[in-house]
């Protein structure tokens, strides 16, 4: 009876004892539990998400323009002038703009963004204000098939996330699992800004083609603006030197006649000289 009652009360300290501890893991578990909430997840998702039937690969040719022009102006303030005035008839914007001097070229580096369908037009009305064409360089490339391969990428990668999501609503699993499909989800979401600002980035590449222009100047020629110099001129400037130079040969003559008289003197003895000492010998 002793060993009976003893057992009992060992029972009931075990029950005791353990029970706080079942309690502890049950609100750990419930805690853990509350952190995966699907609808935060959802909530994230939403925020990266672009819209499933929003794909911009319908069959057609998606084509990316670009232009690498350098030529030589009059003037690169009435060129500049000009070409800001031809952006603005356009869906045009400059997004960069460099003006630098560099003894004796003044030069001005642009890059114009303009709708792709007025790419051509605008180069047309750019090429009036060329005196001397450097280069002229117009690339093509076709990005269609990045446009299919990073959509299907996206698709699949809203399907991963579609299953963990499913894990996170019904609560299957283990908590590990349950924590694992959490992190996942997390990458997923990486995974998807990344693919969407691609596109994006594509999307903006198509729809503005970029010219890329490089126009000078001789620093030298815009002092002299409007004065041609002719043959004529020419033989103007070479007679006027050598009158100049005549004058002053002459003037310097002048300074020393002295030292010419008497340079005369002695060349005129010694010829007069010369005949007597022969008919002595």
């Amino acid at each position: 009876m002793k060993r009976y009652i003893l057992l009992s009360l060992m029972a009931m300290l075990c029950a005791g004892s353990c029970a706080p501890n079942q309690k502890r893991e049950a609100q750990e578990n419930a805690d853990v539990l509350s952190e995966l909430d699907p609808k935060k997840s959802e909530t994230q998702a939403q925020l990266t998400a672009i819209p499933q039937n929003d794909l911009y690969s319908d069959g057609a040719t998606k084509l990316i323009k670009t232009a690498n022009y350098r030529f030589q102006v009059e003037s690169v303030k009435k060129s500049t002038d000009a070409i800001i005035q031809s952006i603005r008839k356009y869906p045009a914007y400059i997004s960069s703009s460099s003006l630098h001097l560099e003894n004796p070229i003044l030069e001005n580096k642009m890059t114009i963004r303009v709708q792709n369908e007025y790419f051509q037009d605008l180069l047309k009305d750019i090429d009036a204000q060329a005196k001397f064409t450097n280069r002229r360089d117009v690339t093509t490339e076709d990005v269609s098939k990045d446009f299919v391969d990073l959509e299907s990428r996206l698709k699949s990668k809203r399907e991963v996330e579609a299953r963990y999501m499913e894990i996170l609503r019904k609560k299957a699993g283990t908590i590990e699992e349950l924590l694992e499909a959490e992190r996942q989800i997390g990458m997923v979401h990486e995974e998807i800004e990344a693919t969407i600002s691609r596109i994006n980035h594509l999307r903006s590449q198509v729809s503005h083609s970029t010219i890329n222009l490089e126009f000078y100047q001789t620093v030298a020629q815009q002092l002299h603006a409007g004065d041609e110099v002719t043959i004529r001129d020419k033989f103007v400037e070479a007679l006027s030197s050598g009158w100049n130079a005549i004058v002053s040969i002459s003037i310097a003559l002048t300074y020393i006649w002295p030292l010419l008289i008497i340079a005369g003197c002695v060349l005129l003895y010694i010829r007069l000289k010369r005949p007597f000492g022969i008919n002595r010998q």
